[in-house]
Parts: C-alpha cells; sequence; structure tokens
C-alpha cells in the first residue's frame, strides 16, 4: 500500500504511472493524438495574429513569431492550472480508496502539460528559423531544460493551491478559467510591452506572468537568459510554496471527507 513516506523512486514511478493515464484517457479514439495538443494553440495564435496583425494593425516585425512564443509555454501553465483544480475532486474515487501522497495529483498534471510543450519546441524553432529569426541555436539548448524546470517550479504551488480551495469551494474550477482569460490580455501576450502606455507599464511587470513569458521568448528567439526576470520568478516561486505548503498542511486531512 503507497503512504506518504515514500521514497523518491517511488514517487517518479507513481508520477509516471498517473501521467500515461491521464494521456491515454486523453488521447483515447482519437486519431490525431498528441497532435491536438499542438493544434489548440497554433489556432489560437492563428486567430490573434489576424485580428492583431490585419484588423487592429500592430506594427511588429515578425508577429506571429511574438504570439507563438508566449502562446506554448501560456497554454502548458494555463491548461496545468485549469485542469489541476480538479485533480482532487476529478480523482475522487482514487483519493478516497488509496492512500497515496496527494501532492502528486497536481504535479501529474504539470507534467502532464509540461509533455505537451516539450513535444512542441521543434515546431516553434521550425516556425521561427525559416521567419528568420533564429540566430543562437546553440546557445538555446541548454537554457530550456532550466526554463522548463523554473516553470515546473512556479506552475506547481499555484496548482496546488487552486486544487486545494476547489474541494471546499467549487466554483474555484470557474473563477480559475475566468481569471486566467483576464490574466491573458493583462500580461503582454499578444501585444509588446511598449505597446502599454509608459505609467500604466509598471502594472505589467509587476504581473508575475510577464517576466515567465518573456524569459522564454528571449531565450526562443534570442538565445539570450534574463537573470532579472528568472530571480523575479524565482522570489514568486518560493512564496507561493511556502504559502501552497501551509495550505495543505492545514487542509489535506479533509480532502478524502469532503471529495
Amino acid at each position: 500500500m503507497l503512504n506518504n513516506s515514500l521514497m523518491l523512486p517511488q514517487w517518479i514511478e507513481l508520477l509516471y504511472l498517473l501521467v500515461i493515464k491521464e494521456l491515454n484517457i486523453r488521447y483515447k479514439r482519437s486519431i490525431l493524438g498528441y497532435f491536438w495538443a499542438i493544434a489548440n494553440p497554433f489556432a489560437f495564435a492563428f486567430v490573434y495574429w489576424i485580428a492583431f496583425k490585419f484588423i487592429m494593425r500592430i506594427q511588429m516585425e515578425n508577429y506571429s513569431v511574438f504570439l507563438l512564443t508566449g502562446m506554448f509555454p501560456w497554454t502548458w501553465m494555463n491548461q496545468a492550472i485549469i485542469q489541476g483544480t480538479g485533480c482532487y475532486t476529478n480523482n475522487s474515487s482514487l483519493v478516497r480508496r488509496v492512500k497515496l501522497p496527494k501532492l502528486i495529483l497536481p504535479l501529474s498534471n504539470v507534467v502532464q502539460e509540461m509533455i505537451h510543450f516539450v513535444f512542441a519546441i521543434p515546431v516553434i524553432f521550425f516556425f521561427i528559423f525559416i521567419s528568420g529569426c533564429l540566430t543562437h541555436p546553440l546557445e538555446q539548448i541548454w537554457q530550456i531544460p532550466i526554463m522548463l524546470v523554473i516553470q515546473l517550479m512556479f506552475v506547481y504551488p499555484i496548482t496546488i493551491l487552486f486544487g486545494l480551495l476547489n474541494v471546499f469551494v467549487r466554483d474555484i474550477q470557474y473563477i480559475v478559467g475566468i481569471l486566467f482569460s483576464i490574466l491573458f490580455f493583462a500580461t503582454p501576450m499578444v501585444y509588446p510591452i511598449n505597446m502599454v502606455p509608459e505609467k500604466y507599464r509598471i502594472y505589467s511587470e509587476l504581473n508575475p506572468l510577464f517576466p515567465l513569458i518573456e524569459s522564454w521568448r528571449g531565450i526562443l528567439i534570442d538565445g539570450v537568459i534574463s537573470f532579472s526576470y528568472i530571480m523575479n520568478i524565482m522570489i514568486w516561486s518560493a512564496a507561493l510554496s511556502i504559502f501552497a505548503a501551509l495550505l495543505y498542511r492545514r487542509l489535506s486531512g479533509k480532502i478524502a471527507e469532503l471529495v
């Protein structure tokens, strides 16, 4: 029987099984399978490219690359948190019947979406290459795994927080969807930061999602990692992790009763 004192290899094995299970369920009887994970952000990027490039007429060189390099990391984070919000309520039988470390359920959602993102990276590089924006391919390779870990450390505690709160207040799953719709436009995702009026720019820069997305753009397009952005994300990750740990310690004992 699984227990909360699982060793690291057992955690890794359990995480692997949970991720594989979720991926198999999601793509069961699907002809295109994992390609749907790539198609969704591409479709959104294409719609926004048409809307902002040709209707609103944003004058920006290589705007399609700007969109794609922000859209895929955003999709990883957005999907992981939205699905992770229901990690306990959607796995009620597993939570009640199996004594497993409950922190592994939100982690499986984050890792699952990270795998989708990793599969999309070669596609992103292909579009950057054909757009003529790829200038430092070799310098980017070692930065990508670092950035994957940094984003995982940022997204995971947020997923824990919303997953816990949703056990007690089921409205959280709806609030999270609305919240991220607002954050999408509050974060310079479909417009560059220099389009924000100078007096309001500080509010965009205080948004922790801004350095996250800009870090990916810097790595993928320019091969440059911004240590100031990374430090910003790490501070937010540490604060969120402490808060998530405290909340988990307080509420985790009641999860099985309420799901």
